[in-house]
């Protein structure tokens, strides 16, 4: 074990960027840090960092080494929580990322229920934002991502929950006095709501057409796009599993519906494949409730 403590010691100051904050996440004092780095500098003779009075930088040598040591790290902690689970019952607080739009999801809604009705010991706490969510720091346990969002670093682990389609949505009332749409491009003489940018490809068969709206009223969360759209106030895209329960009742109707968008992959993304026994619970309820 002692020698793999220098290696373990090594990941952290990659993954914290100094000894100084190396030091403090491992509970060790700075000068300890860096007797470990002098210790594996010297055993192996090479050259591990670059040090300068703020920050290290690995060198080629420290490169190729730390992807083994950042392994050596996740498989402890996984290790570790795998013996943790063995005694460890389904309670306690979880912390569950996701965009605002996901409130309004029936998926995420009835997740919500089973967790609350199969786990009544388990804590939820839901952070709702736009911004991704910050895994690495621990934070928070799970994130709920769409599309090339879903990892920001590659050591995260993104498991598929659901394929949701992009779909042009509009409020009857708006429908009732904007200009008629027969084709896309009657989609330019439009009013739009938008977060994310509206561009994309829409198909019906064969044909093509390339979306891109410049003109558009920008709102900075999600959820706020469906809650104007549904005022009337314009056409929005919105994801087929989040729009569903106002297309359903009627609240909105599909524009378009001939032509098809692409879709997004849904995830849910730890920061670690082996779980406790709490988060694997809250996994299995969402694979199983977005698979549905």
């Amino acid at each position: 074990m002692d020698d793999l403590k220098p290696l373990l010691v090594f990941a952290a100051i990659l993954e914290h960027g100094s000894m100084n904050a190396a030091a403090q996440a491992l509970g060790m004092t700075p000068s300890a840090v860096s007797q470990h780095i002098a210790r594996l500098e010297n055993l192996h003779g090479v050259k591990l960092l670059h040090r300068s009075t703020r920050r290290v930088s690995p060198t080629d040598a420290g490169e190729a080494l730390g992807q083994y040591c950042r392994r050596l790290n996740a498989t402890l902690h996984d290790t570790r929580l795998a013996l943790a689970n063995l005694k460890t019952e389904i309670a306690g607080e979880v912390r569950l990322a996701a965009p605002t739009s996901m409130a309004s999801a029936a998926a995420f809604q009835r997740a919500l229920r089973h967790i609350g009705d199969e786990h009544p010991t388990l804590r939820l706490q839901l952070h709702l934002g736009e911004a991704l969510a910050d895994l690495r720091s621990g934070a928070i346990d799970i994130a709920l991502r769409g599309g090339d969002r879903a990892l920001d670093a590659p050591d995260l682990v993104a498991r598929h929950l659901a394929d949701w389609r992009w779909q042009i949505c509009a409020a009857p009332a708006w429908l009732e006095h904007a200009p008629p749409i027969h084709t896309p491009a009657d989609l330019t003489r439009q009013r739009w709501l938008h977060h994310l940018p509206l561009h994309l490809e829409m198909q019906r068969g064969e044909a093509r057409y390339l979306l891109d709206i410049e003109d558009s009223l920008y709102c900075n969360q999600l959820a706020a796009v469906r809650v104007l759209c549904e005022a009337g106030l314009g056409l929005a895209l919105m994801l087929e599993g989040e729009a569903a329960d106002a297309l359903d009742s009627g609240r909105l109707l599909r524009v378009l519906p001939e032509w098809t968008l692409p879709a997004v992959s849904i995830y849910a993304v730890t920061p670690h494949r082996v779980q406790a026994a709490k988060i694997a619970a809250v996994l299995a309820i969402l694979r199983e409730t977005f698979a549905g």
